[in-house]
């Protein structure tokens, strides 16, 4: 099994989670958008609390956890947003 890189964006609230707005990982070529976020649901348990309400998007799209992910995507998960 191989490995890929990608770059991961973080925006609201979990950027103050993780403590960054963006790093660059390495995923198995397998891995689909889901397993990236378990990724850091699992170090953040906050973040995992916050899953149901986070839209992720690949490459500045929309997408279903369920998407595979390629070498050189973009992640971004954005957080529902608060405010009045």
């Amino acid at each position: 099994m191989g490995a890929m890189r990608i770059k991961v964006l973080f925006f609201g609230r979990l950027r103050e989670i993780v403590g960054r707005a963006e790093e660059d990982v390495e995923i198995g070529v397998d891995d689909r958008l889901g397993d990236l976020y378990a990724r850091y649901g699992a170090a953040y348990p906050e973040a995992e609390r916050l899953r149901a309400c986070v839209a992720p998007s690949v490459n500045r799209e929309f997408a279903l956890w369920e998407s595979h992910l390629r070498q050189g995507d973009e992640v971004a998960f954005l957080p529902p947003v608060s405010g009045g």
